[in-house]
């Protein structure tokens, strides 16, 4: 274990940005999944989907802009941990490359996200007043579009690096001699349920397993920062 003390202060911000990122998801599922049906939604196609982006345009406008918030807040989050588990001396390179993978996964996760904050809504209008030929070429486009960005945010930006960046998190947490062991382990099954969702990459059908995986990552995120918060006070 590495004999590493918390950096008080760099700690108590970690904890606290790590649980805001961890909670504020559930603003975007409240309001995207009343509105359109989000999550559930992103597999229907162009006929039934773009319509509701019109006719809920408020709520997917307010939905989508929390949801890229809450995708940016990743980096910073996992930042801040890696800098308050660093020695005086510099991280390790686990630190070092968790923060690296977290970036590559924020920036994946907004290319994603944002289509459905300017691509998806043009794509809606002009579909609406469409004839029929038309709109099954919009079909089309927007098929094309959503599967490109879907499997870049979704299963590389949401799953795959962030199953990496998780990792090597759990790792430094197993070696760090004021972090518990059962953090690092959560921290590893977590890893492990967001890697078997990156297989969606390779056409697998994984869609039953998103909930239960992403409500791990969220508890261990809110776990990791109260250990954080309760170290930095001792």
């Amino acid at each position: 274990m590495t004999p590493v003390a918390l950096n008080p202060a760099l700690a108590r911000s970690a904890g606290w940005l790590a649980i805001v990122h961890a909670l504020m998801f559930f603003i975007p599922l409240g309001v995207l999944g009343a509105a359109i049906g989000w999550p559930a939604n992103l597999d229907l196609p162009a006929s039934h989907n773009l319509p509701l982006l019109l006719s809920e345009s408020v709520s997917v406008k307010l939905g989508y802009s929390v949801y890229l918030l809450y995708s940016i807040l990743f980096w910073p989050a996992v930042l801040l941990i890696t800098r308050a588990l660093s020695s005086r001396e510099g991280g390790s390179v686990l630190l070092q490359l968790a923060a690296g993978f977290a970036l590559v996964s924020t920036l994946a996760r907004c290319l994603g996200i944002v289509r459905w904050l300017s691509v998806m809504p043009a794509l809606a209008t002009q579909y609406s007043g469409a004839d029929a030929g038309l709109q099954t070429t919009i079909g089309v486009v927007y098929d094309a579009f959503n599967a490109y960005a879907g499997r870049t945010g979704e299963v590389l930006g949401v799953f795959l690096f962030a199953a990496l960046c998780v990792w090597l998190l759990s790792l430094a947490l197993w070696r760090h001699s004021d972090m518990p062991r059962w953090l690092a382990v959560m921290g590893m099954a977590t890893a492990l349920g967001l890697s078997v969702l990156a297989l969606e990459l390779f056409g697998l059908d994984l869609s039953a397993f998103i909930a239960p995986f992403s409500i791990l990552y969220m508890a261990w995120m809110v776990c990791l920062g109260t250990v954080l918060i309760r170290r930095a006070k001792r």
